[in-house]
């Protein structure tokens, strides 16, 4: 089965399709799921929290997030 990757709503918990979401603390203090968070799911997995609108298909360029940013070039243009 492939796997699709889908982002995860405001509706969304600490667990979608059984995978565990990051969290992050909120203003005040309480700790709530990121948003935007990329799952990668199963058409299977995916179809419940689609249905309930925790998760929203994600464009299919999805990847890991880079470690660091991008290099700026040094030096002097010619």
């Amino acid at each position: 089965m492939e796997k699709k990757p889908y982002r995860t709503t405001a509706l969304a918990g600490f667990f979608v399709a059984g995978q565990r979401v990051p969290s992050r603390q909120d203003d005040d203090g309480n700790r709530v799921p990121v948003i935007g968070h990329v799952l990668n799911l199963t058409d299977d997995e995916a179809k419940y929290e689609l249905l309930s609108g925790s998760i929203e298909a994600a464009e299919a360029e999805a990847g890991a997030a880079p470690l660091s940013p991008p290099r700026k070039k040094s030096g002097k243009a010619a």
